[in-house]
Parts: C-alpha cells; sequence; structure tokens
C-alpha cells in the first residue's frame, strides 16, 4: 500500500489528510477497549474528526452491505455444507463466531471510509 492513498489510510487507521495520525486513541484493528474512542483531533495535522454531531452515524450504513457480503456467503455455505459432512457442523459454528469476531475490525474501517469520504490527503496543511 503506497501512503497517499485513501486504501492505506483506511486499512492503516490514519488521518485521511496527513496519513501520520491515528484515527483512534487506542490504535490497532483488533482491539479489545476503547473500541471506538476517537481523538477529537489529529495529534499530528489537527484534522478535526468531530465534524457534526451524529456524523459517524453514517458508518452504520457503510458496515451494513459489508455484513451482508460477509454473511450471506456464509451462510449459504452453512446449508450447503451441513448435508455434505458431519465434519462441517463442527466447523460451522466456528465460521459463525468468526463472522462476529470480525464486527469490532468493521465498525472501525466504517468509521475510516466515511472520514476518507469526505477528507482527501494533503501535503499542505
Amino acid at each position: 500500500m503506497k501512503k497517499g492513498t485513501k486504501l492505506y489510510s483506511i486499512l492503516k487507521l490514519k488521518c485521511p489528510r496527513c496519513q501520520i495520525g491515528n484515527l483512534f486513541s487506542n490504535p490497532g484493528l483488533i482491539v479489545f477497549s476503547r473500541i471506538l474512542e476517537m481523538p477529537d483531533k489529529c495529534p499530528h495535522c489537527e484534522q478535526n474528526f468531530k465534524l457534526e454531531p451524529g456524523f459517524y452515524t453514517a458508518a452504520l450504513w457503510i458496515s451494513y452491505p459489508i455484513v451482508l457480503i460477509v454473511l450471506i456467503p456464509l451462510l449459504t455455505l452453512g446449508f450447503l455444507l451441513d448435508s455434505m459432512n458431519s465434519f462441517f457442523k463442527l466447523l460451522y459454528p466456528l465460521i459463525i463466531l468468526f463472522s462476529f469476531m470480525l464486527q469490532i475490525p468493521l465498525m472501525r474501517i466504517a468509521r475510516a471510509i466515511l472520514l476518507n469520504m469526505i477528507i482527501d490527503y494533503t501535503t499542505k496543511w
């Protein structure tokens, strides 16, 4: 991933404007505390992350289609493999558990996508 692209900012959870500061107080995709806690401003370029009240509610509309893209094939796969072998009956609950574990990274990535839709990368801030 090349710095300066939106994909870099989204997957690394970096500020969309400078791509140096972290979007979240607790950086990383998989965290177990302070999941959605964000600083008010980027610690590096001072970009405001609190654009307006309720701004991040729109992230729900970004994460919903992603959840459907992941969950529907998993459900279909589970129903198809259920009749084939009893091994898949044991594997299917693990697949569902894995899809629930993806919820935290998905919420963080949805917020990063939303910010990247509004804010562009620049070296002049």
